[in-house]
């Protein structure tokens, strides 16, 4: 065989090796799906989505503009005449019942709130991210795989899920244990409130009961109803949240981060000043 002819052979099989390992090279991209960067930033978007609702949620229960009302209701029962005495008692004990309430959902935002912020500022850690070299001798078929069923990625969304689910669960708990007590304090409290509205009203012969109180009792009625409108609010978004984070475990990275980007973009103040502008988000 001439020099020629086996120079020429020699780089005709570099001209197929190079031209096999770039075609290897763009197999190999298509296989291996979403980067590690976009699985990462979904995981993200997934747990920012869940807990944030839960804050909100929190953020919701925090009934401080009860405080007033409740130096305002101390005031009118130390101003009540002497012989005002069932309204007084009645007042004492819508009070009593109204500040428990609120005590116990306090403290359920407060804790629901410091779990929140707390994973929000972690994220989704303890896991590392599939890359497409960690098959050792064995990449290809784990390529494959990836392709076929998703990779990794689906089974670290679905373990994070479950997670967040172990993990907001004794909250739910707390609140199912708590629940009586504030639901039976808030329909006590609005009974007795109304009571002293109608109490010399439907009852001959007793102190007329002063107009301030009256006031208050419709005051108290309201409170009582958004103290248990709140926590009620509180359970059901939790649940929602609960609730959508599973049904979106199939989620793919790359959607996950196209609708994330999209909201955010339509959240924009340009867009936002855009007249009649629409984003629809269907994936």
């Amino acid at each position: 065989m001439s020099n020629l002819l086996l120079t020429s052979l020699l780089l005709a099989c570099f001209a197929f090796a190079a031209e096999s390992q770039e075609v290897f090279s763009d197999i190999a991209d298509f296989v291996a799906g979403p980067s590690p960067a976009d699985e990462r930033r979904a995981l993200e978007i997934k747990a920012e989505q869940f807990w944030d609702s839960v804050l909100d949620a929190a953020k919701d229960m925090k009934m401080t503009e009860h405080w007033e009302l409740y130096d305002e209701t101390e005031k009118v029962i130390a101003g009540l005449p002497a012989e005002n005495t069932y309204v007084r008692e009645a007042l004492t004990d819508v009070l009593t019942r109204l500040k428990r309430a609120d005590e116990t959902v306090l403290a359920q935002a407060l804790q629901s709130s410091d779990l929140a912020s707390e994973k929000m500022v972690a994220g989704p850690q303890g896991e590392s991210l599939f890359s497409f070299f960690t098959g050792g001798q064995n990449f290809l078929s784990e390529a494959l795989r990836r392709f076929v069923a998703g990779g990794r990625y689906p089974e670290r969304l679905a373990e994070h899920v479950a997670r967040r689910q172990g993990d907001i669960v004794p909250l739910l708990q707390g609140a199912a244990g708590s629940a009586g007590n504030v639901l039976s304090d808030c329909r006590l409290a609005s009974k007795r409130s109304f009571d002293v509205l109608k109490y010399d009203i439907y009852n001959k012969g007793v102190p007329k009961t002063p107009q301030d109180a009256k006031d208050l009792a419709y005051k108290l009625v309201d409170a009582s109803g958004e103290t248990r409108h709140r926590f009620m609010n509180f359970v059901t978004k939790t649940v929602t949240g609960i609730t959508k984070d599973f049904e979106g475990r199939r989620d793919s990275a790359v959607v996950t981060v196209t609708r994330s980007e999209l909201r955010g973009f339509a959240a924009t103040p340009e867009f936002a000043a855009v007249p009649d502008s629409k984003v629809v988000i269907n994936m």
